[in-house]
């Protein structure tokens, strides 16, 4: 006699950041998910480049929808010529001050871009609304602004996010930052003195003077639900954590791509 339990899919959504790598690792990972049975939605800025498999194959393909909203700019700051030329400065620099100081000043305008991208999204009533109404029952979201995560926390749903390895706090995962180098630094693990002490006071440092405790979003879009703060945010965020490090892109025809699901609860 065969038993067969019944299997049903979920109803997912996506948002990832406003830079072309995060889009197409979420749309993805979408899709995949979509093939298995699931219903997925991504959100992603309208300036963002469209994965070139969804363009293929239509934006509204099966279970998957591949959805853009309004935002500023033609091109997304991340992926901008003037990002590029900092990331390279930042790359070649050999002035710990330099590298320190150009991190700063990268990443918070990196954080106000995406911070305006999801205002857009949020005054976009007409796609709000869908979003309220397509009753999602998880989420994926991009470890950036604090107002994307309000989109999830208001509509009462469980999310995941990227796992960064240099901001591993807000997962309450311990980090020894002077023998893990972080990424925009372009240190190995085989420091100097110097290159760990940087490491250290930019690790400890950065996150301390980049940290929200604005609950603004969340009393907008939840008004009856505690109004949490972004570090409240991505700690609720842990449910699910997905690792960073573990996407794996190879170009070519097709983009394999290995997400590691970690409990962080």
């Amino acid at each position: 006699m065969l038993m067969a339990r019944p299997v049903f899919g979920a109803n997912i959504l996506f948002i990832p950041a406003n830079m072309n790598s995060h889009v197409l690792y979420f749309s993805r990972l979408a899709a995949d998910l979509a093939q298995l049975g699931h219903v997925t939605r991504v959100l992603a800025p309208n300036n963002a480049r469209v994965p070139r498999f969804i363009a293929e194959e239509g934006e509204n393909g099966g279970n998957l929808k591949y959805t853009t909203y309004p935002v500023d700019g033609e091109e997304s700051f991340a992926n901008s010529r003037n990002t590029s030329a900092n990331v390279m400065r930042l790359a070649l620099s050999q002035s710990a001050w330099e590298k320190f100081t150009l991190s700063m000043s990268v990443f918070g305008d990196f954080l106000s871009h995406c911070e305006s991208d999801c205002v857009n999204l949020l005054d976009n009533d007409h796609l709000m609304q869908q979003v309220r109404d397509d009753g999602y029952q998880f989420a994926v979201m991009d470890r950036t602004t604090h107002c994307y995560y309000a989109i999830p926390y208001s509509l009462g749903v469980p999310y995941a996010t990227l796992s960064i390895s240099g901001i591993a706090w807000s997962y309450r995962v311990p980090r020894l930052p002077s023998f893990a180098p972080v990424l925009s630094l372009g240190y190995t693990d085989r420091m100097s003195f110097v290159e760990r002490l940087t490491t250290f006071v930019g690790a400890t440092v950065v996150p301390l003077l980049l940290r929200n405790v604005s609950t603004t979003y969340v009393e907008r879009l939840a008004p009856g639900r505690p109004p949490l703060n972004a570090h409240q945010l991505h700690q609720k965020a842990c449910f699910v954590a997905l690792s960073y490090a573990r996407f794996r892109l190879s170009y070519g025809r097709r983009v394999r791509l290995s997400v590691r699901l970690s409990v962080a609860r």
